[in-house]
């Protein structure tokens, strides 16, 4: 198994720890835009609803001159119909938007996941740098105390003399 310098592995784990927050970026407006889709079908099916309770209330108006009634009754209904029909088939459209937009939060929340992993990984290392760092500082300083204690003994034994 080769290993890697440690700064190598941190330029690579800190890439994938932005890369990661990219691909959650990119979740998140998939995410939005998603939603305002679902939120511009239920205003299309709002719109179409109120509409069709517009089109009910004006069903008894008198129709235009020239128009016999029952004509003008069996057009008024069939635009209700079309009215109805128009306003089911949004529904079914909003049914498949909110099934995107459960499949694209459930990919945010894995881009979240993978994010997080990423950078408990990056923090890990970071962490094992920072001992590795303390450990080679106190080495070192044992060593320079060590030396020091070296010097301190040869000059009381030169100071004492050879008797």
């Amino acid at each position: 198994m080769s290993r890697y310098p440690l700064h190598t592995l941190l330029q690579l784990r800190s890439h994938r720890v932005e890369t990661a927050r990219g691909v959650v970026m990119e979740r998140q407006r998939q995410v939005q835009a998603r939603r305002e889709a679902c939120t511009a079908i239920e205003g299309e099916i709002a719109d179409l609803n109120r509409e069709r309770a517009g089109q009910r209330l004006r069903l008894l108006d008198p129709p235009p001159p020239g128009v016999p009634w029952p004509m003008a009754m069996s057009q008024r209904e069939s635009h209700i119909d079309h009215l109805g029909e128009l306003a089911v088939a949004a529904h079914q459209r909003l049914l498949d938007a909110q099934g995107k937009l459960r499949e694209a939060e459930a990919a945010l929340d894995e881009a979240r996941k993978a994010f997080f992993r990423a950078q408990a990984r990056l923090d890990a290392l970071e962490k094992r740098k920072d001992v590795w760092r303390k450990e080679q500082q106190a080495a070192s300083q044992r060593r320079e105390e060590a030396h020091s204690a070296d010097l301190l003994m040869a000059s009381r034994q030169q100071s004492q003399g050879p008797f």
